[in-house]
Parts: structure tokens; sequence; C-alpha cells
């Protein structure tokens, strides 16, 4: 997760990237016009982050998905 300028963006699997940006209205976090599109994150519309329930929903899902992604193999500090 992560507060940006353009707003408050979640890491997620894409079937829920998909049905956030179709159904609510979420955006695929992009930090200025044209630039690239940050890989499995969006941005959270007001309507969620203004509901509760559906903002800690969303938040259990990121968490459960980031928890299950393999460690990256490189820069790993012990």
């Amino acid at each position: 997760m992560s507060l940006t300028p353009v707003g408050f963006a979640i890491k997620l699997p894409e079937e829920s990237r998909n049905t956030l940006s179709k159904e609510r209205g979420a955006k695929p976090l992009r930090y200025f016009p044209k630039g690239p599109i940050k890989k499995d994150y969006v941005v959270l519309p007001k309507a969620v982050l203004n509901d509760i329930k559906a903002l800690r929903n969303w938040v259990r899902v990121s968490v459960e998905y980031v928890v299950s992604l393999p460690l990256p193999a490189k820069g790993i500090r012990k």
C-alpha cells in the first residue's frame, strides 16, 4: 500500500484490479501523466476510501496477495 501524490494505492491480483476498475472506477497507479504504470497497483477511488467496510476488505485482499508472492531472488538482507 502506498499513499502517493495521486492517491491511496494498493497492490492487488489482476482479477481484483479488474473488478475495482470496472465496478468502482479505480485507476492504475501512474505517478505522472503518460508515465509508466506501476504493475499490480490501483489507486482507490474516494467512494472506496470513504466506505470503511469496503476499504478494510480491499486491504485484506491486498495483504493476502502480497504475502502469497515469492520473495525476490536478489537483494534480500538477513
